[in-house]
């Protein structure tokens, strides 16, 4: 365990490359949304318009219907958002453990061959993010019937507090990482159907939690120093919201390589880390009654 921390923050310090697939996943996220809003402003004006008898267009009278017509066409389509977003992380988990399988095989890394080298395994990269969106609406559904299960205003107010919900929000992290990390190694590998184990699962879990904790004290420093500047121009808001999502996403980018080292070690492509004496108790028994024997039979002659 100490050993992947070690080799994955020296991957992380002395190769800026593996920033590169989450932080512009990251920053595609932040353009999605950006055009979503676009897109409300757009159909409310599409829909709250209609032809009148003198000719023209003029704004129409039925609030409620034009927010019903808006909401047909925006559930869909949010929908198809947040698959984009997850879609999107996916691939930069993918594109991430190529990169490190080529630095570690002391080749240059290559973001346009990787990228065209996950052509074959999109499909596979598309089912693992919609299995990632099903068990996260899983967890986000509990939370939201938990809160209203409640009687009290009060209890429910507490327990959609922000405090609350990122407590819950590393819960449920810790779950999805424990159910879904044997899938995402699977999905890393080229080939084949391993069976991973407890060690690994653990090792996964343990990461993924430590990235979100480390991601939502980020997202919070960020959001005071963001809240301390004083802006005018909207290119500066955009470029100070890009560097932002750089920065927020950085314990993603650790997790990303640190995923793609348990990958590699875990399906055998090649010794990348050492083995870790607390999951090898039996070969260092065996290794220790085996000298034992040596050195008895030495000592008899």
């Amino acid at each position: 365990m100490k050993d992947l921390w070690k080799r994955t923050f020296e991957l992380f310090r002395r190769n800026f490359v593996l920033w590169v697939p989450c932080s512009v996943a990251g920053i595609l996220m932040v353009a999605l949304s950006r055009l979503e809003k676009v897109e409300i402003h757009w159909f409310f004006g599409f829909f709250g318009r209609q032809r009148s008898v003198f000719g023209g267009v003029v704004p129409s009278g039925d609030l409620a219907q034009v927010q019903h017509r808006v909401m047909m066409v925006i559930f869909p389509l949010g929908f198809l958002k947040q698959f984009l977003e997850v879609f999107l992380f996916v691939l930069a988990l993918a594109i991430t453990k190529v990169l490190v399988e080529m630095i570690l095989e002391a080749r240059k890394p290559d973001m346009v061959a990787a990228v065209k080298g996950l052509v074959p395994k999109y499909g596979e990269l598309l089912l693992f993010s919609l299995k990632y969106m099903a068990v996260m609406a899983f967890f986000g559904g509990f939370l939201l019937l938990a809160s209203y299960v409640l009687a009290s205003e009060h209890f429910r107010e507490i327990a959609l507090s922000k405090v609350i919900v990122s407590v819950y929000s590393l819960l449920a992290e810790g779950c999805l990482a424990w159910l879904l990390i044997p899938s995402a190694i699977r999905m890393l590998w080229s080939q084949g159907n391993p069976m991973i184990s407890v060690q690994k699962k653990q090792m996964g879990t343990i990461f993924a939690v430590a990235a979100s904790a480390a991601t939502f004290g980020l997202e919070f420093l960020v959001g005071k120093a963001e809240s301390t500047l004083i802006l005018d121009k909207q290119w500066e808001r955009e470029v100070i919201t890009v560097a932002n999502t750089v920065i927020v996403n950085t314990p993603q980018v650790l997790l990303f390589i640190a995923l793609s080292l348990m990958a590699m070690q875990t399906l055998g492509e090649g010794t990348l880390l050492a083995d870790d004496p607390k999951m090898n108790w039996g070969r260092q028994l065996s290794d220790l009654v085996r000298r034992a024997r040596e050195w008895g039979g030495s000592s008899l002659k």
